[in-house]
């Protein structure tokens, strides 16, 4: 529904009887949650506004805001929790897995169908007996537990069950990364550890599985083969390698296409496991696996306290903590795996370091933990160092961090034909492009060099074949002198004007013409109302969206983002907001006036 870009009418701040209906609605819906997290969702004094939207596809939906992150999307009364709202509460909805390389399917707009579903033990009537038709259901990736979907159950659970797992599944209605997504601060999903058990669908895993000595996976065979080779590697020891030994020999071709194709998925996500043979270490060759993922654990946290997290960066998300700062210090040919080590979760490490005196953890958020704390001069960190073979790589934040840098942008002018034969010898070629100070100095040298400066009066410059060729025109062939500044000005006239842009960090761009400058107009649309509209914001490498956003929320009126007459993409206000949109430019995100044209239409102040 919101993969592609969609309209704003209108977004205004939501009232307090209004926060309270929204607190009815969501209850209404999803009768198991309680009074506090509603309470949590729908904050009593937090910023919260409403926006009115129109999808792509015509829809009209209403969206619910809370300090700009979009929490709750009211569909035709049906209220159903944002990729924000779930990632605070993972379990609010039956959760149905996937494998890693599904997201990209459904990130392009297809549904989740049921032959990628992965299910814990076996599939009985019972499995999915709590979904009926049209069930508000979230998505998750294997090896995360984090939601990166929101959708509705195509079918119930029992006609899920009678199709032997075939068909679509769950209809995709917001999904991580789409514009709704966008509209929000476009953080990313938590690294929530699974846990046995831990979600609706899970949970099935516990009825008709007379087995207790099968600890692997089902797995439901994907249509694409890339999927099926999570299930050769989640599991470990005697009774994974019996399932791969079973596999008929006219098998053995597509699992080794399974499993080459896997290695190209995501690491992080379906991290690969290693075997005992390939990780031989001297160091954990006494110890058993527990022991020795326990070690290791302990080492990558150690090095990422002493040289990774930064006091600026506390408080850190515990998720973000072990992605960000612990996993770059494990050594190449090894991976961390909590559930490996005797702690079995990520939060019950933590809280035995903090026993220990290196942190100190608290849950800032209902449901998320984050390291509030930290001792850099533990006498245990004197001494520790990366292990051999760590690649201590810098990995991306979780959340934007880039504040904006205007380009420097340089008016030059562009060597031509008709000036070639002055410069040539300069090592300048045609197209290339040099300042107007840099022009002058090639001229005044050139005169000088040649000695054609008049002795009588300095101010003037003889005309040798080659400049005469150059400046003069038709009808001047008795000029022999020329001013200095009437001779670099001819000259300049004769090449190319340019100009150069360059962006902190990125390679300086010279285009042809002269910088198109960002224009302001107001128009006259319906009955006496009036739009602002803003063009030329991605000369200045301006997101548009970002700008629409920000205007939207600071002055609390319709803005959005479309297409010129001329083809352009613009941004689009309500009323006449100049005013507001010069300083803005010009204030925090420091355009030259010089640069932006129409900032004089701003409606003058009433005299006093």
């Amino acid at each position: 529904m919101f993969l592609k870009p969609f309209r704003v009418k209108t977004q205004t701040s939501i009232k307090g009887s209004d926060r309270k209906k929204v607190k009815s609605t969501l209850q209404s819906c999803y009768p198991s949650i309680s009074t506090k997290d509603a309470c949590d969702i729908v904050p009593n004094k937090a910023e919260m506004t409403i926006a009115k939207i129109n999808t792509h596809s015509g829809v009209n939906v209403l969206v619910y805001c809370v300090e700009k992150n979009p929490v709750l999307i009211d569909v035709d009364g049906v209220v159903f929790p944002s990729v924000y709202t779930l990632w605070k509460y993972p379990d609010l909805l039956p959760v149905f897995r996937t494998h890693p390389p599904v997201f990209t399917k459904l990130a392009g707009g297809a549904d989740l169908m049921l032959p990628g579903v992965v299910v814990e033990g076996d599939i009985t009537p019972k499995t999915f007996a709590h979904i009926d038709k049209g069930t508000v259901c979230s998505i998750s990736l294997v090896g995360n537990r984090s939601p990166v979907a929101v959708g509705t159950a195509v079918m119930s659970g029992s006609d899920m069950f009678d199709s032997a797992m075939r068909g679509k599944g769950i209809h995709v209605l917001h999904i991580l990364g789409d514009e709704l997504w966008a509209f929000g601060d476009k953080s990313k999903p938590p690294l929530l550890p699974e846990e046995p058990q831990d979600t609706a669908i899970d949970t099935a895993s516990s009825l008709g599985n007379e087995s207790k000595d099968s600890n692997t996976a089902q797995v439901i065979n994907l249509s694409d083969p890339s999927q099926g080779s999570d299930q050769c590697e989640e599991g470990q020891g005697p009774q994974q390698e019996t399932a791969v030994e079973d596999i008929p020999s006219e098998k053995e071709e597509d699992e080794k296409l399974v499993l080459s194709a896997d290695k190209l998925s995501l690491e992080e996500e379906v991290p690969k496991e290693e075997t005992e043979e390939e990780v031989p270490k001297e160091d954990f060759e006494d110890q058993s696996p527990a022991e020795s993922m326990d070690d290791l654990f302990k080492l990558c946290f150690q090095c990422a306290l002493k040289k990774s997290l930064k006091p600026a960066d506390l408080p850190v998300l515990t998720s973000a903590f072990y992605k960000v700062h612990m996993v770059k210090f494990c050594p190449a040919d090894k991976h961390l795996d909590v559930k490996k080590t005797s702690f079995k979760k990520l939060s019950k490490f933590l809280k035995e370091m903090e026993k220990l005196g290196y942190v100190k953890v608290k849950e800032l958020t209902k449901g998320v933990e984050s390291i509030t704390e930290m001792n850099k001069d533990h006498p245990e960190l004197r001494h520790i160092s990366p292990p051999e073979g760590a690649a201590v790589l810098e990995l991306p934040p979780e959340g934007p961090t880039r504040q904006y840098e205007p380009p420097r942008i340089t008016d030059m002018l562009s060597v031509t034909a008709a000036v070639i034969s002055l410069v040539k010898d300069l090592g300048l070629k045609k197209g290339s492009a040099i300042t107007g100070t840099e022009l002058r100095n090639i001229v005044n040298e050139y005169v000088r060099k040649n000695n054609l400066q008049d002795e009588n009066n300095k101010s003037m410059v003889k005309l040798d074949p080659l400049l005469a060729s150059i400046v003069l025109g038709k009808g001047e062939n008795d000029v022999t002198q020329l001013r200095w500044d009437d001779l670099t000005s001819r000259i300049a006239n004769k090449m190319q004007n340019v100009y150069k842009v360059e962006f902190p960090g990125q390679t300086p761009i010279i285009r042809k013409g002269k910088i198109e400058e960002i224009t302001l107009n107001v128009f006259q649309r319906g009955s006496n109302k009036k739009v602002t509209t803003v063009d030329n914001l991605e000369v200045f490498g301006l997101d548009l969206k970002e700008i629409a956003h920000e205007i939207q929320i600071t002055i609390q009126c319709s803005c959005t983002v479309s297409t010129s007459s001329s083809n352009k993409t613009q941004v689009v206000i309500q009323g006449n907001q100049i005013a507001f949109v010069t300083d803005l430019l010009t204030g925090k995100y420091r355009i030259p006036k010089k640069y932006i044209k129409g900032w004089e239409k701003a409606p003058k102040g009433k005299r006093k």
